[in-house]
């Protein structure tokens, strides 16, 4: 990979609901998804090599996001990103479409499977340390018992390593050492296999053992120049419960809370009332069901599903166009 300097904004404080409008800044970004929302979005290990080789198509697909780490979890993902918003946005909506459609290919339906990943910028340069060491450090907070170092599915191998350091991708079920191989050398229907999809990656990124390999997109330079230090990254990796809570509390803010379906109703026809002077939603147009959506958000930080609901729109319209 090739070496960046550390292009962190501390030009501003956290980020706040009214920093989520594009300013044309490149900053990075901590995507996720909501667990809740996707149960049986790893079912095997087929869905597990897809999931995480996915996020090496998306970027390829979007060479203007820069992928600083990244990890795949039983039921939602975590990634650190860094560039402009839209192009992250594309980047996260890439994913979320992949997703659906290896889903329905591989389960001959959508399975119920709803993946919808929320982008939070980060302009806070100690947060962006917790964020960062959180995006990798999934595995072990969830509970399995491995390591970030170990895990499969993660970018956690690949960071403050020696050069001699063997990635826990290039050995094989029987504890060899397997040599990685281009793609492009491939037929291309060995290639679909590989990627689990019929999108294209470059023909010279390297695949072992089934995974596209993340030193093909991951921008490891990036990722280490947050912490600068061997000993600063040792530190930020076994960071306290307070400060991990930090990063679930504004993953919680970005994603929005849930109220009671009643509650929820009286403060949707209060605002729909006071903006258009009618309580009844559906006597609205679409512009202005998204406007009062953007009011809910920004007034009551309620969540994107149950607005979607509440001013009768799909949860995909809602979650593109409403900040």
């Amino acid at each position: 990979m090739k070496h960046f300097n550390n292009p962190m904004d501390t030009s501003s404080g956290p980020a706040t609901e009214s920093t989520q409008a594009d300013d044309g800044q490149a900053r990075f970004h901590h995507a996720f998804s909501n667990g809740a929302d996707a149960r049986n979005f790893i079912i095997c290990e087929a869905d597990a090599f897809a999931a995480f080789n996915r996020i090496g198509i998306c970027a390829a697909r979007h060479p203007k996001v820069r992928i600083a780490s990244a990890t795949i979890e039983d039921t939602h993902i975590h990634a650190l990103l860094h560039g402009v918003r839209t192009d992250c946005e594309a980047w996260c909506r890439d994913y979320e479409w992949l997703t659906t459609k290896y889903t329905i290919a591989s389960r001959r339906s959508r399975d119920g499977l709803r993946i919808f990943i929320t982008l939070e910028p980060i302009t806070d340069e100690s947060y962006l340390m917790n964020a960062a060491a959180y995006t990798i450090i999934q595995p072990t907070k969830d509970g399995k018992r491995i390591m970030p170092y170990d895990y499969l599915w993660g970018t956690g191998p690949m960071y403050f390593r020696d050069a001699r350091a063997v990635l826990p991708w290039l050995i094989g079920e029987g504890g060899q050492l397997n040599i990685p191989s281009e793609i492009g050398l491939l037929p291309r229907r060995e290639q679909n296999q590989v990627l689990h999809s019929k999108k294209e990656v470059p023909g010279n990124w390297l695949i072992c053992n089934g995974f596209l390999l993340p030193c093909n997109y991951i921008d490891v330079a990036l990722f280490e120049s947050i912490f600068k230090t061997h000993n600063c990254f040792r530190s930020f990796l076994s960071n306290s419960r307070k400060e991990s809570q930090r990063v679930v509390d504004s993953m919680a803010a970005a994603v929005g809370i849930s109220l009671e379906d009643s509650e929820a109703r009286q403060k949707c026809q209060a605002l729909c009332l006071n903006m258009f002077g009618s309580r009844d939603v559906r006597t609205l147009n679409s512009q202005q069901r998204l406007r009062l959506a953007t009011a809910l958000r920004s007034t009551h930080g309620i969540s994107f599903r149950q607005v979607a609901t509440l001013v009768h729109l799909p949860e995909e319209e809602v979650r593109q166009f409403v900040r």
